[in-house]
């Protein structure tokens, strides 16, 4: 999580949208669903890959994939972001900005969102192509993003991501049609195994006639430099073809 200048911070701050808390949930021990409601939000659109941030100390943001946004009554919107605490975390108990933030919002209470906004290396493809997803539990946000953009458009999308075993049915029920692997050993190492295995659909994805995937990889640093590997020397998916965000890695603090 990089510092940000005082000044520029507080310009951020103030450009930010005043929301209300209105619901904060737990949805396994590694998971939680967090929607905030404001006027400020309505009228508003967003794209897959746009992230936000909450402003955690003077110099420090905590960075999030706007999972959906949807028109509600009154005048106002929600947006639905959720959360991931890491494993490790859970198991040391060890605190981050983000999450004590994030687990401390009570319903009712009122929280500052960023504005969003997505790169340019790492952005919704307007092209017509199919898509693929490739990450773990920190993606789910951006997973259910591109499952509803990819639905309207009428494009396919394969995700797979990888997940703490306590956290796989929670994830599952929020993405019922995506594969959802058990975490077993080395991060990533299960999104190794089954991509390996299943060789045969990765080839497959895109050969109707609608172009080379698009291919999304996103969590875990390591592990996607190993996957980007593997997609275009066992895919054939083109450099370009690959886009890649790296959320977090061992002994960092993250976005």
């Amino acid at each position: 999580m990089g510092r940000t200048l005082g000044l520029i911070a507080d310009r951020v701050d103030a450009a930010s949208h005043e929301c209300e808390v209105a619901v904060n949930e737990v949805l396994s021990p590694g998971l939680r669903r967090l929607v905030l409601r404001s006027p400020e939000l309505a009228g508003l659109t967003t794209d897959p890959c746009d992230v936000t941030a909450f402003r955690v100390s003077r110099t420090d943001f905590r960075h999030y994939t706007p999972a959906l946004l949807d028109q509600v009554g009154g005048g106002s919107a929600e947006v639905t972001i959720v959360v991931q605490r890491h494993a490790g975390d859970v198991a040391h108990d060890v605190p981050t900005p983000g999450h004590d933030l994030v687990e401390g919002l009570a319903v009712g209470a009122d929280v500052r969102l960023c504005q969003w906004s997505s790169t340019r290396a790492f952005h919704w493809t307007t092209e017509e192509r199919p898509v693929l997803l490739l990450g773990d539990a920190t993606v789910i946000s951006l997973a259910l993003a591109m499952e509803r953009r990819a639905r309207s458009e009428g494009r396919d999308l394969m995700t797979v991501l990888e997940a703490p075993p306590p956290d796989v049915d929670a994830a599952r029920a929020l993405l019922p049609e995506a594969v959802v692997v058990p975490a077993d050993g080395e991060p990533g190492a299960a999104t190794d195994a089954w991509l390996a295995t299943n060789l045969v659909a990765l080839c497959a994805l895109g050969r109707q006639g609608a172009g080379e995937p698009v291919a999304y990889l996103a969590g875990h640093g390591p592990s996607i430099q190993r996957q980007r590997a593997f997609l275009r020397e066992h895919v054939g998916l083109d450099r370009r073809s690959v886009r890649t965000q790296p959320y977090w890695a061992p002994g960092k603090a993250g976005l």
